[in-house]
């Protein structure tokens, strides 16, 4: 059943498109920028996800949904079919209330971005015979849920939420423990930075010494809460940066936590010397509560990336469905038995190599081969492991050997990436020394010595005034040599890059990418799924021939395609609904013609597998598919590579269709601007040579920059061999596995499934591959932002260090001088990643 989009303000495709000058038109779902990319006939939507749920929540008549979503949201992802597999042993295992005939189950769900989101999802829920309550955790992206299963059967709204783009798992994720524990102190430095600051009110507004018990008093407070922030707050830094000594090396926390220490002595020192006037406990709170707000934006962005999509325990995540006296029981892939009978439902995974029973079937080999053309098998023949059911129907089959022999094991491992460690790939990345991350902490290891260099020069200097003077004038150094650029800006300039790079759709799993990715110079993707839809597509001679042929055959054909599964058909049924579109005018142009999905009434259709289709009416027998199989023995070609279909009718070419693969809409576009920024574009594919070509023919690829005909091992070694720490592959297959521990950064677009995506840098939304390019000039842009800070860091610890030799600042000044700085490296920081310097056109 095809979907109509509710019209938009206009049945014209046109109506409300920006002239030249005006604001760019916006997806009608998700909120993104179209860009040049987007497709009239498809309506207003950046991808083929975004127009289908736009569809789906009108109907159901939720359409405040766009009202609660206040801002632009990534697009959902398009996931194949799932069947649950997994999710029977889960409600056989739902506790049940005492008392009550309600279940309660906890899942992992995946999708959630807003509120809009919690209340479209409640909304669902509260539908259903039988519904308790449903409570959202969107910080960990898990759902907890009550149900009476006597009436309303769960499956059937996850299902129908599942067609909405989210995707539900598992319950596997936990409570985000690191990022929770820096809140805590968080709070607890907060409240000692309030209660501090009212105790120096009191002195800035006149407390005088002779107030003896109450003036003494808040100082003696003041200095218990600066030892609770330093103790509390600071403690994380200050043992990290003492590892990092301890292994030799300066680490990025070592002048954060010099400061700290520094400040605080200063501090102290000032109140033992002078009293309580003197000190600057304030200051030390409201520092140490700034750099902790720092580390728990650094952390929190990342858990939530990682939370936002289903977790994976690598081979525990496969279930399949085995016949036990008769009826499909799920069991985990890793019980699976040389001669077990299993059911493949659509969508679902083949497990280990088998043998197809009883009737024909569809499967796509493009996870293991990178081939994008669906495979039809017939009784008897083997299924490979690693094949997805591609028809719209289940199978059975018997397997050919048990799971431990299959070569899924080799590729899905259990070292997938996982919050602390990530994949092999990823933490042999982590220990390659050198690039940014040196280069930081040599910056960290400078500061510090020349922090400690110029206090001894300040020493010195004051000497000539006196000791007071000397100590005075070292303190105020070590005070107001703020590592804000480094404690506040670096971790904020990560929050507002990851904000901006998760509206368009990409999210970063590993933080340590954003400095990695800057030494990348090669990027090499992967073609079907990545570069390609793993769809085909009409010629547009082909869509020309299609178009013209005479009304009586082209009803024929309609007829024909809509009874069969097959890509081709499926891709022809498309074409033919987008002509019946067209011919209809400007008023149907976003909706397929409904005639296209009408049954078939005639029962002698006849599919031959591998052939094509075959039907007979009152004007002769209709063929389509093969030419050999269409034109018989008289074919002009009857190469098996031939890219094309023939329909006949009696023996007689009536139209030829060639095909070819569905690129992205903005591949060729964006490999263009990928080489344009200094970068080589490559393409390693496990699909046939001839293929690939044609395909890097369009993206104008060099040939030696292109290669095919890849199995999983060879690929992994083509990248091994390719990358020098400067490689990103792009991939979504399976087949890709490999080649992700070859290289140095990951990227992926395949959300539907969590084993990739488990081990990639960074994954993404969306119908093209703009990511790729937003990710690397996001990254670029960072580090001129995190420079630039630098050099205001630089600018102002010299004026502010120079008025100290001078005499004019004193610690009681630079303890003011040293939180104003921080706020304008926020203020600066925040300007120039502001969401106008980078717009998403993909």
């Amino acid at each position: 059943m095809t979907t109509a989009v509710p019209s938009l303000r206009s049945a014209s495709p046109l109506a409300g498109m920006p002239g030249e000058g005006a604001r760019p038109m916006e997806c009608a779902h998700c909120g993104l920028a179209l860009g040049r990319h987007w497709r009239v006939q498809d309506g207003p939507f950046c991808c083929k996800g975004c127009r289908t749920v736009y569809a789906l929540i009108h109907e159901q008549g939720f359409e405040r949904y766009y009202d609660l979503k206040r801002c632009a949201t990534a697009p959902p992802a398009e996931l194949s079919p799932d069947s649950l597999n997994w999710l029977d042993s889960l409600l056989a295992e739902a506790p049940m209330l005492p008392g009550s005939s309600m279940r309660r189950l906890r899942l992992d769900l995946q999708g959630i971005h807003c509120a809009a989101c919690i209340w479209l999802l409640e909304k669902l829920f509260a539908r259903h015979a039988g519904a308790g309550q449903l409570r959202i955790n969107p910080a960990v992206g898990s759902v907890d849920m009550l149900w009476d299963p006597s009436k309303s059967d769960l499956r059937d709204y996850l299902h129908e939420v599942e067609s909405f783009g989210y995707r539900f798992g598992p319950a596997r994720k936990a409570e985000p423990r690191h990022s929770r524990a820096l809140l805590i102190r968080i709070g607890i430095c907060a409240a000692a930075s309030m209660n501090v600051m009212t105790y120096s009110l009191a002195y800035y507004l006149g407390l005088a010494p002779n107030e003896a018990s109450l003036f003494d008093l808040l100082g003696e407070l003041s200095l218990a809460w600066a030892i609770i922030a330093l103790v509390v707050g600071g403690s994380p830094f200050i043992l990290s940066a003492w590892r990092g000594l301890r292994r030799g090396i300066a680490h990025l926390d070592l002048p954060i936590a010099s400061g700290m220490v520094l400040a605080f002595a200063g501090s102290t020192w000032a109140y033992l010397e002078h009293g309580p006037r003197a000190a600057y406990f304030d200051t030390i709170t409201i520092f140490v509560t700034l750099m902790l707000v720092g580390r728990w934006l650094q952390e929190r962005v990342v858990e939530r990336n990682r939370n936002a999509l289903l977790a994976s325990a690598g081979i525990a995540d496969l279930f399949t469905r085995r016949f036990e006296a008769g009826m499909p029981e799920a069991i985990p892939v890793s019980a699976i038995e040389a001669g077990d009978e299993l059911w493949i439902a659509p969508g679902d995974l083949v497990p280990v190599a088998s043998t197809l029973l009883h009737r024909a079937a569809t499967v796509s080999l493009d996870w293991i081969t990178g081939e994008a053309a669906a495979v039809e098998v017939g009784p008897g023949d083997e299924v490979p492991a690693g094949a997805f059911n591609a028809g719209s129907r289940g199978f059975r089959i018997t397997a050919r050997e048990a799971f431990s022999g299959s070569r899924l094991t080799e590729l899905i491992r259990s070292d997938l990436g996982t919050v602390e460690g990530g994949s092999e790939g990823t933490r042999r990345a982590r220990r390659r020394t050198g690039g940014v991350e040196a280069w930081w902490n040599r910056v960290a290891s400078v500061y510090v010595l020349l922090v400690f260099a110029l206090a001894v020069v300040g020493f010195l200097v004051g000497l000539e005034a006196g000791v007071q003077r000397a100590v005075e004038t070292s303190v105020a150094i070590l005070v107001v040599t703020c590592p804000c650029a480094l404690g506040l800006g670096l971790p904020l300039g990560r929050e507002l890059a990851h904000a901006r790079l998760r509206d368009r759709g990409v999210l970063l799993r590993d933080d340590g990418f954003l400095d990695r990715v800057l030494k990348v110079r090669k990027v090499v993707f992967d073609k079907t799924g990545t570069i390609t839809r793993g769809q085909l597509r009409l010629t547009a001679t082909s869509t020309e021939a299609l178009t013209g042929l005479e009304p009586a055959h082209r009803d024929v054909l309609r007829r024909m395609v809509a009874r069969s599964n097959h890509p081709v058909s499926r891709c022809v049924a498309e074409a033919l609904a987008a002509a019946v579109a067209v011919d209809r005018g400007p008023g149907g142009s976003w909706q397929k013609a409904d005639a296209v999905q009408e049954a078939v009434a005639a029962d002698d259709l006849r599919e031959v597998t591998g052939q094509g289709l075959s039907w007979s009416g009152d004007a002769g027998e209709y063929r389509f598919g093969r030419p050999e199989f269409v034109l018989g023995r008289s074919a002009e070609t009857s190469d098996s590579s031939f890219p094309g279909a023939v329909l006949g009718l009696d023996g007689r070419a009536l139209v030829t269709l060639e095909f070819e693969e569905d690129l992205r809409p903005d591949a060729a576009s964006e490999v263009e601007a990928l080489q344009d920024a200094g970068l080589e574009v490559y393409l390693y594919s496990g699909d046939t040579g001839p293929k690939v070509a044609r395909i890097a023919g369009e993206l104008e690829l060099p040939r030696d920059h292109v290669r095919g005909d890849l199995s999983p091992e060879q690929k992994a070694a083509a990248v091994a061999s390719l990358d020098q720490d400067d490689t990103l592959m792009v991939g979504d297959g399976l087949n890709d596995s490999l080649s992700f521990d070859a290289a140095y950064c990951k990227a992926t677009p395949a959300v539907d499934r969590a084993f990739l995506p488990q081990k990639a840098d960074f994954y993404f939304l969306g119908d093209g591959i703009g990511a790729v390019r937003h990710a690397i000039e996001m990254a670029r842009h960072l580090y001129r932002v995190q420079r630039g800070n630098l050099l205001f860091a630089a600018i102002y610890n010299l004026a502010a260090v120079l008025l100290c030799l001078a005499g004019v600042v004193d610690p009681v000044v630079a303890a003011i001088l040293m939180p104003a700085s921080s706020v304008a490296v926020v203020v600066l920081t925040s300007h120039r990643l502001a969401r106008r310097t980078l717009r998403w056109t993909s």
